[in-house]
């Protein structure tokens, strides 16, 4: 196997103490600047590529990006100008099984991330990346819930939402009505 093709299985940046604070995180721009969107890991055919959140090398929009933006409207965001990084520095392919492990030992790193900028909302993407949420907080949020939490001594608004995959068949229905029951709230804060 060739390091082009270890690059396509695999990439691990866990607990890298020399990892860039900007490295894979989308700042955003606007009132989109004070929202953290959080994904799983690096995807194979997204920014580790591309070198921009939800696109391809090509310029294309992936499917999540599109119902993000389709679920962000109505707050006159997108998946463009809202930040953005991801819970596991690192790219684990199919291994899934990584991705608990990855998050926790990337969990400095993204609070480095989260302490270098003004958010004030943070939204998880699925249950895995809510899992590495809930095991470093020791709590139990839930999928659909509006939290305050605090990191590094400041407080944050927390709404954990499902992924948003085309692949995921609560991807936008189940997450219209999360953004719906909790539309008034997330305008005061953004």
């Amino acid at each position: 196997m060739g390091s082009s093709d270890f690059f396509d299985e695999q990439e691990h940046h866990c607990g890298d103490k020399n990892y860039s604070a900007d490295n894979f995180l989308q700042k955003g721009t606007g009132k989109g600047s004070k929202v953290l969107i959080v994904g799983e890991s690096l995807s194979k055919n997204g920014w580790r590529k591309s070198g921009k959140a939800f696109y391809t090398a090509e310029g294309k929009l992936l499917g999540t990006g599109r119902i993000l933006n389709k679920l962000l409207l109505k707050f006159d965001l997108s998946a463009e100008n809202c930040g953005f990084t991801n819970i596991a520095k690192c790219y684990i392919g199919q291994d899934k099984k990584s991705l608990n492990i990855c998050g926790q030992k990337c969990w400095s790193i993204f609070l480095k991330q989260v302490a270098a900028n003004d958010f004030r909302i943070i939204i998880p993407l699925g249950k895995k990346t809510l899992e590495v949420f809930n095991n470093q907080l020791h709590t139990d949020f839930k999928t659909g819930e509006l939290y305050k939490i605090v990191l590094g001594g400041k407080e944050y608004n927390l709404l954990p939402i499902f992924h948003p995959s085309p692949a995921n068949p609560y991807g936008y229905a189940k997450n219209a009505e999360i953004f719906e029951r909790v539309y008034k709230k997330l305008i005061s804060i953004i």
